[in-house]
C-alpha cells in the first residue's frame, strides 16, 4: 500500500515538474515576445518622430519655395471681367496712374487666375508676374502712397482705362492659399475685437490694435485666439 502511495506521489511530482517546466517555458517565451514587441514599438516611435521632423522640414521648405515663387507677383483685385480684355494695357495704365510706368521687359506675364471659391460672384483676380521682387515692392508702395494721397479718389477701374465704370480696385501681394485664409481670419477677428489695423507684408500677416500699439505677427490661427 505504501509502495503504491509512494509511486503515485512520485508520479504527481513528475507531472507537477513537467507542468511547472512548461509554464516556465511559456512565461519565458511570453517575456521574450513582450520584449520584442517593446523594442519594435520603440523603433517605430523613433522612426515616427524622425518622419515627423522630415515632414515639418519639407513643409517649411515648401512654404519658403512658395514665398519665393510669389515674391515677384502682385494681384489686382475686383476688376470686372470683359470679353477680349487687354490686361497688359490695363496694368500699364495703372502704373501710369501711380506714377511708376514700366517697360515691357519688366512685366513677364499678366493673366486672370482661378477663384479660390468657384461660387463667388467676385471677378477673377489679375495676376501680374514681374521681373524682380524690387519692382513688385515699388508697385505696392506706389499704390499705397496713391491711395493715401487720394482718399476721396482711390484706385478704381477708371485708372485702368475703363471710364465707363467706377469700381474700387485693390493692388496686393500674391499670397498663398494658406496665407489668404489666415489674412481673412485676421480681418474677421479684427472686426470682432476692435483691432484697427490688419495688413500683409512679404507674405506675413500683422495686426495692430491702434496707433499707439505695436505690430503683432500672426503666425497661425492659434495666434488669433490670443488677441
Amino acid at each position: 500500500m505504501r509502495s503504491f502511495i509512494g509511486i503515485e506521489i512520485q508520479k504527481l511530482k513528475s507531472e507537477f515538474t513537467v507542468t511547472t517546466d512548461f509554464l516556465a517555458a511559456e512565461q519565458k517565451d511570453l517575456r521574450e515576445e513582450i520584449q520584442a514587441r517593446r523594442e519594435m514599438i520603440e523603433t517605430l516611435q523613433t522612426e515616427n518622430s524622425r518622419l515627423q521632423k522630415d515632414v515639418k522640414s519639407l513643409e517649411e521648405r515648401l512654404i519658403a519655395a512658395e514665398k519665393l515663387s510669389r515674391s515677384k507677383n502682385i494681384e489686382i483685385q475686383a476688376v470686372p471681367e470683359r470679353k477680349n480684355e487687354d490686361l497688359l494695357r490695363m496694368f500699364k495704365k495703372l502704373c501710369e496712374a501711380i506714377n511708376l510706368p514700366l517697360v515691357d521687359a519688366e512685366v513677364h506675364a499678366c493673366r486672370r487666375v482661378a477663384k479660390m471659391d468657384p461660387k463667388s460672384d467676385r471677378p477673377r483676380n489679375i495676376l501680374v508676374s514681374l521681373a524682380s521682387p524690387i519692382i513688385r515692392d515699388k508697385i505696392l508702395s506706389a499704390a499705397a502712397r496713391f491711395n493715401k494721397a487720394s482718399k476721396n479718389d482711390p484706385l478704381s477701374t477708371k485708372h485702368l482705362g475703363m471710364p465707363d465704370t467706377h469700381q474700387r480696385i485693390y493692388v496686393a501681394e500674391h499670397l498663398s492659399p494658406d496665407c489668404k485664409q489666415l489674412y481673412a481670419a485676421a480681418r474677421r477677428t479684427a472686426r470682432e475685437s476692435g483691432i484697427a489695423y490688419v495688413w500683409v507684408k512679404h507674405g506675413r500677416v500683422y495686426t495692430r490694435k491702434d496707433e499707439k500699439s505695436g505690430a503683432v505677427l500672426i503666425k497661425n490661427m492659434d495666434t488669433l485666439k490670443t488677441l
